[in-house]
């Protein structure tokens, strides 16, 4: 009988212990200071200014994901973040993991509402920095 207890715990102990993320936008607050991530189309990207994704969270404020000229100074340091919390160290030129280590998917927006910032990682590998925007949706 407890070896059946202890099979049955195994599945659980390892999905607690997974390095996955259960972070949405959905059970996201405007101070969460993790990165959820959307995967996107390179061509959805919009570099001109304009929003190019919006989303609503669980309290009902709204996020919005946009280009600043500003955002690109400071690009290579939220990259460094967004892998440093993933658990990447770097080694000069390149980034170092583990194997528990969460690995970023190319074509995909990583965003950070506590930051105030979104990364998006092109499917060569490139990235660029976008600023994000939190506010609460008044109805009229």
């Amino acid at each position: 009988m407890k070896n059946y207890l202890f099979l049955l715990l195994i599945p659980f102990a390892l999905s607690l212990n997974s390095c996955g993320s259960f972070a949405t936008f959905n059970n996201s607050s405007p101070n969460s200071n993790t990165w959820v991530e959307q995967q996107m189309l390179p061509s959805q990207i919009k570099r001109n200014g304009d929003v190019f994704f919006e989303e609503e969270l669980y309290d009902k404020s709204t996020f919005s994901v946009f280009s600043d000229d500003t955002i690109d100074i400071d690009q290579y340091v939220y990259y460094s973040r967004l892998m440093q919390d993933f658990g990447w160290t770097s080694n000069g030129d390149k980034w170092d993991a583990t194997v528990y280590n969460r690995k970023p998917n190319w074509g995909s927006l990583y965003v950070n509402l506590k930051k105030r910032v979104a990364i998006y990682i092109y499917p060569e590998g490139t990235f660029a920095a976008f600023k994000v925007r939190v506010y609460k949706k008044t109805t009229e």
